[in-house]
């Protein structure tokens, strides 16, 4: 996910707006089990890399074409800074990674089965923190400094990290966390997410979350339910969040 930490400053650089569709889906099934997928679609940033970096320096790095899946459990044994039951929560998943520079195709897709809504709560606050994922893991060092070190640039893991996640059977939430909010904000890095909203720079956010029974009450105007009301969609841009991130946030009773 620390992706962004590359391709954002290249958005600023050159002026793309409109370069990353993200689509997050929950699937909950009746016993609490279920699945938490990602899928980022960068296809529309291949000319920018390529002007970045060059076709042949990326060549170098595995990236004229590539598809591939890496299966966490096999990685995540190298990844010192994570505790075993942040590994025991991860190791379930993987990321589907397909790039073809001449089809100007560049597209991930990670999936990570949980077994109970107290696993899930765990999964996205470990997913979350700053810890996991690194891009250097995913994609060979694109990405740089998977430690987030010094001069990083903004990246999912600083959206998501800013809200309190809580799941159980009937009720999700996703509130501010004012604190973390504040701490961001202290962030140099931070300055970039501003400058990307003043340039037009666009992250298209999905967010679909499918539930075993039929939604009874979500706070957020931006909601869209289906005609079962089991399934809901959110739709934003990620730049905006930083701008007023308290409406992005959520209560579903179901």
């Amino acid at each position: 996910m620390k992706i962004l930490k590359f391709i954002l400053p290249l958005a600023l650089a050159f002026g793309f707006t409109g370069c990353l569709d993200i689509n997050e889906k929950l699937d909950i099934k009746k016993d609490g089990s279920g699945t938490l997928t990602m899928d980022m679609d960068m296809s529309q940033m291949i000319d920018m890399l390529q002007t970045y970096m060059g076709k042949d320096e990326l060549a170098k790095k595995g990236l004229q074409k590539m598809d591939t899946t890496i299966y966490l459990k096999d990685i995540l044994d190298t990844m010192s800074t994570l505790s075993a039951d942040k590994k025991a929560v991860l190791s379930p998943g993987s990321v589907h990674i397909k790039v073809d520079l001449d089809a100007k195709v560049f597209t991930t897709h990670m999936v990570f089965p949980f077994t109970n809504q107290a696993n899930l709560q765990k999964l996205y606050a470990t997913m979350n923190d700053g810890s996991s994922l690194g891009s250097a893991q995913l994609l060979g060092g694109l990405g740089g400094d998977a430690s987030g070190g010094a001069g990083g640039s903004p990246d999912i893991n600083q959206f998501n990290g800013i809200y309190d996640f809580t799941s159980k059977d009937g009720l999700i939430t996703k509130h501010l966390n004012a604190d973390k909010w504040k701490a961001l904000q202290n962030e140099p890095q931070f300055a970039q997410i501003k400058q990307a909203g003043q340039m037009g720079v666009e992250i298209n956010y999905t967010s679909t979350i499918m539930l075993p029974r039929p939604v009874k009450t979500v706070d957020n105007p931006l909601a869209k339910l289906s005609d079962d009301k089991k399934t809901i969609t959110l739709k934003f841009n990620l730049i905006d969040v930083f701008e007023h991130p308290e409406q992005f946030g959520y209560k579903i009773e179901y």
